[in-house]
């Protein structure tokens, strides 16, 4: 029983430190300027069929989002709205 506590104890202890030095290399690879960063473009995540995926399409042709009757279609068309803000937004801080 002793040893099981122990064992559990040092696999404990070695995932803290592997998730300590993981954190350590992704701070550092943040370091870089915004500008650096890649600027996605919108793209459609659900799939094909979906209401999520309708809305999707219909917020990337009319440029808004949806106020229908339909809650997935409606979550669908903010998606592409807020990909497309967070886009221009890292666009506008490339140029800067």
């Amino acid at each position: 029983m002793k040893i099981t506590y122990t064992i559990i104890a040092i696999l404990a202890l070695s995932l803290m430190l592997t998730a300590c030095n993981k954190q350590s290399s992704i701070d550092a690879s943040n370091v870089n300027s915004s500008n650096d960063k890649e600027c996605v473009e919108p793209h459609n995540p659900y799939e094909d069929g979906s209401g999520h995926h309708a809305g999707f399409e219909w917020a990337k042709e009319n440029g808004r989002e949806s106020d229908g009757n339909s809650d997935s279609f409606n979550e669908g068309s903010a998606e592409y709205i807020r990909q497309l803000n967070e886009y221009n937004e890292c666009m506008a801080n490339k140029r800067k």
